[in-house]
C-alpha cells in the first residue's frame, strides 16, 4: 500500500452539499477522462457520484472495460482498486481516495503463508490441489493463484469457479481433486455445500498451527481445504437473528450472503451475492416481505428502492464495514481537486510482473460466468 498525504482539515469542514457541488464540476470538467467506481457497500452520497454501481464482479469488469478512462478512481476498498488496475491499460490511473480503506478478510491471508500452505498440502496428498482466492484478496496472492493454476472468484461465480477448478482438464477444467478455497473459509464452505457436498469433505486450514492443524488423512478425505479466515460484517449475523424475525414477521423470506457462517446459511431460504440478492428482492411480487443478511448501506437502499415491499436488516444492529466508510466525500474530492491540478494523490499501482501473473487469475474469473440468481435453500 502507498502512503497517503493527510486530508487537509479543511476538506472535513466543508458540508456535503458543497463538496458534492466542487466533485460534481469536476466530473463535468474531466468528461470522459474519469470514471468513478461505486461499490454497492458505499454511503448514498458516493453511489449519487458514481458512474458505474456494482459488486466487486461487475466492478471488475467495468474496470476492464473503462479503455478510454484517463483516471479511474475506485470508491470501494483497497483490493478492488488493486484489482482495477491490474484489468486497466497501462497508461491509465487508478486512485483510491482513502489508502486506508483496506479489508480485512484480504489481510487474514499473507502470500508467504499462502505459499507454504500450498505446499504443505501438497506434500499431504497426492490429489492435484487447485487453488480458488476469493476476489477479496491482495494482489501478490492473486498472482500465486495464478502460478498455482488456480483462478479467482466472486460470491457471483464461485459456484462455476469450483466447477471450473474439480473438471477435467480435457473439458477445459483445472484437473483438481481438491480445492483449496482462500481466504474465506464461509464462502468456501457454502459453496461446496450448494454444489451438493457436505461439511464433513470440508477442512479448515488454520495458518496458525504446523500443517494448518491438519492430520494427513484429514487432508486427503476433505475435497474443500478452507483456509480459516472470513468477512467480520457478514459474521454478525447469527441463527437466533433468522429465528428472531421469523417469530415477528409471519411470511418473511431470509436471504443471506454466502459469507455468512454456514448455521445461518442453512436457516436461510436463499444465498447470493450482492448482485443476487439484489435481483432477488427487486423482482419479487409486491408485498413480499425480505430480512437480508449483508451489509446495511445496501440493505437500507434495497428498502427504500421497494416501498411496496417490506425489506430490513436479517439483525436488530447495524452490519456496517468500516473500511468502506472510509471513502467519503472530503477524500473523493482531495483526490479530485489534486488531479484537477495535474497532482496524482493516492494511486494504487500494482507491480508489472504480479499484476500480470494476476490478471491471469482475474481474467479466468471474469471469464467463467457467474450464476444469475440466488441459490434456494432446498435442504432447510
Amino acid at each position: 500500500m502507498q502512503p497517503q498525504s493527510v486530508l487537509p482539515a479543511e476538506y472535513n469542514q466543508l458540508p456535503d452539499k458543497v463538496l458534492t457541488e466542487r466533485i460534481l464540476r469536476h466530473k463535468e470538467r474531466f468528461g470522459a477522462d474519469l470514471c468513478i467506481l461505486g461499490h454497492h457497500y458505499q454511503s448514498d452520497a458516493m453511489i449519487r457520484l458514481a458512474d458505474f454501481v456494482g459488486d466487486s464482479l461487475k466492478l471488475s469488469q467495468q474496470a476492464a472495460a473503462q479503455k478510454g478512462a484517463r483516471y479511474i478512481v475506485f470508491c470501494g476498498v483497497h483490493f478492488m482498486a488493486e484489482s482495477a488496475d491490474v484489468l486497466s491499460e497501462p497508461d491509465q490511473i487508478v486512485c483510491l481516495p482513502n489508502m486506508f480503506a483496506g479489508c480485512a478478510m484480504a489481510d487474514m491471508a499473507d502470500v508467504t503463508d499462502v505459499a507454504a500452505a500450498i505446499d504443505e498440502v501438497a506434500a499431504l496428498t497426492s490429489d492435484r490441489t487447485v487453488p480458488v482466492t476469493y476476489v477479496n484478496s491482495t494482489a501478490p496472492l492473486k498472482a500465486l493463484t495464478a502460478r498455482s493454476g488456480g483462478a479467482c472468484c466472486t460470491s457471483s461465480n464461485a459456484q462455476n469457479v469450483f466447477r471450473w477448478a474439480l473438471a477435467a482438464r480435457e473439458s477445459g477444467g483445472a484437473g483438481g481433486g481438491k480445492i483449496f478455497a482462500i481466504p474465506d473459509q464461509h464462502l468456501g464452505c457454502n459453496t461446496a455445500v450448494a454444489l451438493g457436498y457436505s461439511t464433513s469433505d470440508c477442512a479448515l486450514y488454520d495458518p496458525r498451527l504446523p500443517n494448518g492443524g491438519l492430520t494427513g488423512e484429514q487432508v486427503r478425505h476433505a475435497t474443500f481445504i478452507l483456509w480459516k479466515g472470513h468477512c467480520y460484517v457478514h459474521q454478525l449475523f447469527r441463527p437466533e437473528h433468522i429465528q428472531n424475525v421469523r417469530a415477528r414477521h409471519e411470511g418473511i423470506r431470509v436471504i443471506v450472503h454466502p459469507e455468512c457462517p454456514h448455521e445461518v446459511v442453512k436457516l436461510a431460504d436463499a444465498v447470493g451475492s450482492t448482485e443476487q440478492i439484489i435481483r432477488a428482492v427487486n423482482g419479487s411480487p409486491a408485498g413480499a416481505k425480505w430480512a437480508v443478511g449483508t451489509e446495511s448501506n445496501l440493505v437500507n437502499r434495497l428498502a427504500r428502492s421497494n416501498p411496496e415491499r417490506f425489506v430490513r436488516i436479517l439483525s436488530d444492529a447495524p452490519s456496517i464495514c468500516a473500511m468502506m466508510a472510509r471513502i467519503d466525500l472530503p477524500h473523493l474530492l482531495w483526490v479530485l481537486d489534486n488531479l484537477g491540478a495535474g497532482r496524482v494523490v493516492n494511486r494504487v499501482a500494482v507491480k508489472d510482473d504480479i499484476a500480470a501473473e494476476a490478471r491471469i487469475a482475474l481474467g479466468r474469473m471474469i471469464n467463467i460466468q457467474a450464476t444469475t440468481d440466488a441459490t434456494p435453500n432446498t435442504r432447510r
